[in-house]
């Protein structure tokens, strides 16, 4: 019997009651709580494992011969690939426009070192004596 009343009493076990949609869990024996309007459905010990049968079953129906799997597997690994993707791109836009951004500014460089002048020395005297 799956199907239970309030106020009744039951075995230990985990029921659901769909109308509220709360999940009870009686370690003992016990009552259910509510009137005889509330019915309850009393979930097996492995019911985290009934949608995976589901799931497993409408791919089985939908894709035969093991191409269900196939897709599946495909979804995961398409999944992950956009994820690793977007992780490197949020990485490298966060670089380049990060903190570290440069401009070609280069401190050690003299940029307003002036013109260069005439070394004076032998050049000067050699036009000294060629003016007399």
């Amino acid at each position: 019997m799956f199907l239970y009343k309030g106020g009744q009493t039951v075995k230990k076990g985990t029921y659901w009651e769909s109308e509220k949609n709360a999940r009870i869990v009686l370690d003992t024996e016990g009552m259910l709580p509510g009137g005889t309007k509330e019915l309850y459905f009393r979930l097996p010990e492995s019911y985290a494992l009934i949608p995976i049968v589901l799931v497993g079953l409408a791919l089985s129906m939908a894709f035969p011969y093991g191409a269900g799997f196939l897709v599946f597997v495909t979804l995961i690994a398409l999944s992950a690939a956009v994820y690793a993707a977007g992780t490197a791109t949020a990485r490298l836009m966060k670089e380049k426009l990060g903190k570290n951004a440069n401009f070609g500014y280069s401190p050690t460089t003299a940029y307003l070192a002036g013109k260069k002048t005439k070394k004076r020395g032998k050049d000067n005297e050699t036009n000294k004596n060629e003016e007399q």
